[in-house]
């Protein structure tokens, strides 16, 4: 009887290039090292002007940190900028108040508000902006039944003379600069000057531990909002923008104030466009997870770690030097890809790797 060993070498390599925050600072100021904006403001606002405004977006994911600038204002008449985050599986397309936490009154106000097909939320942070026109409130909130929702910071950065980097009780850093008066105007829905938008350099800034919002390892989506003190008349003033001529959607998406309801007929699919941005998370390492050979059939099996909506190549070699591909665009298959083959000229030893393409 002839026993062969079989010898198997397998590596893991993936061709990414890591992100860099240079002279990023949190205190409500856009830093160079957030590069081009993400999302731009379409559309003039309906909450004043200086007064309520989201000017454009700015996203960097580094060191386990979400980095987020929003440039514009916030009125401190206690309007609400909402900011929510859809950054794992699951998550609400439709808010339904009896399944969230209420820190703040704000899921029986968003109780039926439904986002654009492609969100579904996971988290959300509320930042006030009132109290003597100087204290800036954070609020975080995990979705879903068992999610728990609480103040997580109060700051008064005009009385302390500065605009950050303030730390919540939660790991949160916020910035907020509120000294804005340029931007896009306040003729309520018409075209506002995206290039105007785009040189809008402060607001609020914030550094977001990835694993408050579920240590996300691909997209990240964020829909941010400027609602009113109550949770219930909401502004214009959308990141991703609302289209041309949108005004106020108000409580019932129609501009108007109805007491004592929620934002129930507000559906986002409604209005042009994705009223969301999307950034990048932070890159998967290509790690193999588990071998398998059966000498019987000779068939060999490897499973990688893997990032949704990406390809493979698996290539071959006998000196490390010069490879063979076997296969490329292999299709991820979610969080972990498994890959099948059998073996030939198992009397060499042999490298097998994996390269993101």
């Amino acid at each position: 009887m002839r026993i062969m060993k079989l010898a198997l070498f397998v590596l893991g390599c993936a061709l990414m290039s890591g992100v860099l925050v240079l002279g990023i600072e949190v205190d409500g100021e856009r830093d160079e090292g957030y590069g081009e904006p993400v999302a731009v403001q379409r559309i003039q606002t309906g909450f004043g002007d200086p007064g309520s405004e989201l000017d454009a977006a700015y996203t960097v994911v580094s060191e386990e940190k979400l980095y987020l600038m929003l440039t514009g204002n916030l009125e401190p008449n206690f309007n609400k900028l909402e900011i929510f985050i859809d950054s794992k599986l699951g998550g609400q397309n439709k808010i339904i108040a009896t399944q969230n936490p209420n820190n703040d009154n704000w899921a029986a106000k968003f109780d039926g508000f439904t986002f654009d097909p492609g969100f579904s939320a996971d988290y959300l942070l509320i930042v006030r902006h009132g109290l003597n026109g100087t204290q800036l409130d954070v609020d975080f909130a995990e979705l879903g039944e068992g999610g728990k929702g609480e103040l997580v910071g109060r700051f008064d950065p005009v009385n302390l003379g500065k605009s950050g980097p303030f730390e919540t009780s939660n790991g949160l850093i916020i910035g907020f600069n509120n000294t804005n008066s340029a931007g896009i105007g306040s003729n309520q829905g018409q075209l506002a000057n995206q290039q105007e938008a785009s040189l809008v350099r402060t607001g609020l800034e914030l550094a977001i531990p990835l694993n408050l919002i579920g240590s996300p390892r691909g997209e990240i989506k964020i829909c941010a909002m400027i609602n009113g003190h109550g949770h219930d008349y909401l502004s214009n003033q959308f990141l991703g923008s609302m289209p041309e001529w949108t005004r106020n959607l108000g409580t019932n998406g129609q501009g108007d104030f109805v007491q004592d309801s929620s934002l129930k007929d507000v559906d986002l699919k409604d209005y042009e466009g994705d009223q969301f941005f999307v950034t990048s998370g932070p890159a998967i390492p290509l790690q193999i997870v588990d071998l398998s050979y059966d000498a019987e059939s000779e068939f060999f099996s490897i499973t990688w770690a893997s990032a949704p909506d990406s390809f493979y190549t698996f290539e071959s070699s006998v000196d490390m030097m010069a490879w063979q591909e076997i296969d490329d665009g292999i299709e991820s298959q979610g969080e972990e890809t498994t890959y099948n083959l059998i073996l030939e000229n198992k009397d060499k030893s042999r490298f097998y790797r994996i390269v993101e393409e």
